[in-house]
């Protein structure tokens, strides 16, 4: 089932059903804000809860109420309220749903705001490109999170092997691994997002896209998609990649590596807190770049595949001034983003953290900060869930044996053509 049909015609419940949000821009009483916060709970004392009740002690004209939500459930969420038309003002979310809601109506447009230009100049460049479909931005960027390669160096300087920066070279620490029970590289296999992440970090180091230049077709599935699913296969078939990665997802793979069963793994800025968990000595982690074939398989540079989480408004909220308020004192001004924090799980998009003198905080941070400049998402295109899904699908298929790297692409790329025809 594609997913624009299915949210159009919701959406055309709103003409029906009332919107009922307390919070307006108008009337007796401060403006109440509610912000829906996808990801970690907050805790008292935290930096979040200490802003929000210093914002309210000092706007007695808006008050803001902030709920956690769990983050694997923020896209079924946005689609319920984007349908009814009822819901948080503010919220956080990955990037990945600007395109998708914002062109739907549940992302509020923020060149709305006269002084957005003015914002929009506190961030980086790159960052600040991925918030925006067809010329509007639809968030702002919190956090960047570049893919890059997390490395157990005391597995390696025990077998007296060095980092790879090529798929050959990375190959060639298999035997050697092997020989004591180790797997080169582990990434989690399972049909689902995790997967489709991993394939498309190694796709764009191999000079590969997801779709074409005009996004009208999917490209995933030519040279370099290929060549990313035939040297997976072949890592596990001569056993430098575990057996059991069909049925890895996060976790799975998080307790593979962190245990010393395997010397890499594609991850990014959030893997040193992950890893503290199964009480991974952090003295042993690193990070590289991840590495592509010693020949570029298609013509595209080479490029680090970035996630990222931003902040929006919503386009049902009945106060969008005092939202933008309340997101400019939170997610601008407070002084928490010009720093560096490994408890964050993601890089500062903010410009003044890379001022001269703004000292690192997390490992190896200076391989984060190159990796995030060179940084591509998704496609920022509404069918990209639809996207992710087929991806995961297609590495499963493959890395189960039910389906050959070509055949289960092409499966892949039928059914996500298919779906941008649609749009």
């Amino acid at each position: 089932m594609h997913k624009k049909p299915l949210l159009a015609a919701g959406l055309a419940l709103l003409l029906l059903v009332p919107a009922c949000r307390s919070g307006t821009d108008h009337g007796a009483g401060p403006v109440e804000i509610l912000f829906w916060r996808f990801g970690e709970a907050s805790t008292p004392g935290d930096w979040i809860s200490t802003a929000i009740e210093r914002f309210n002690a000092t706007h007695s004209d808006i008050q803001v109420s902030m709920e956690p939500r769990d983050w694997d459930t923020q896209r079924e969420s946005l689609i319920t309220t984007t349908i009814v038309g009822d819901g948080p003002d503010i919220i956080i979310v990955n990037q990945k749903h600007a395109a998708e809601f914002g062109d739907l109506g549940g992302l509020y447009p923020l060149e709305r705001f006269s002084d957005f230009q003015e914002v929009k100049h506190r961030f980086l460049p790159n960052a600040m490109e991925e918030m925006a479909y067809n010329g509007k931005h639809y968030g702002l960027p919190i956090l960047m999170l570049p893919f890059v390669m997390a490395v157990n160096r005391e597995l390696l300087a025990a077998h007296n092997l060095a980092v790879p920066h090529t798929w050959e070279e990375l190959k060639a620490l298999g035997p050697v691994l092997k020989a004591d029970g180790i797997h080169a590289l582990t990434i989690p296999c399972g049909a689902n997002g995790d997967a489709a992440y991993r394939f498309l970090a190694l796709l764009y180091k191999a000079g590969g896209r997801a779709l074409d230049d005009d996004w009208s077709r999917a490209t995933f599935n030519g040279p370099a998609g290929v060549a990313v699913l035939e040297f997976l296969l072949d890592l596990k078939q001569q056993g430098f990649f575990p057996a059991a990665s069909p049925a890895y997802a996060f976790g799975e793979n998080t307790a593979h590596w962190a245990t010393g069963k395997a010397a890499l793994s594609v991850e990014g800025p959030w893997w040193e807190n992950t890893v503290k968990e199964y009480d991974f000595d952090l003295s042993k982690l690193g990070l590289a770049p991840i590495p592509g074939p010693a020949e570029r398989v298609e013509d595209n540079p080479p490029r680090t595949l970035l996630d990222m989480v931003m902040i929006s408004i919503t386009g049902y909220t009945q106060a969008p001034d005092a939202a933008w308020e309340v997101v400019k004192a939170l997610y601008v001004e407070d002084p928490v983003w010009n720093r560096a924090n490994p408890t964050t799980h993601g890089i500062p998009t903010h410009t003044a953290a890379y001022e001269e003198g703004v000292l690192p905080a997390y490992i190896d941070q200076h391989v984060l900060e190159n990796e995030g400049r060179i940084g591509l998402s998704w496609p920022g295109h509404p069918a990209v869930s639809h996207i992710i899904l087929a991806l995961g699908e297609a590495v499963n298929m493959t890395m189960s044996g039910a389906l050959q790297p070509k055949a289960a692409l092409d499966v892949a790329a039928d059914d996500v053509n298919d779906a941008l025809a649609d749009y």
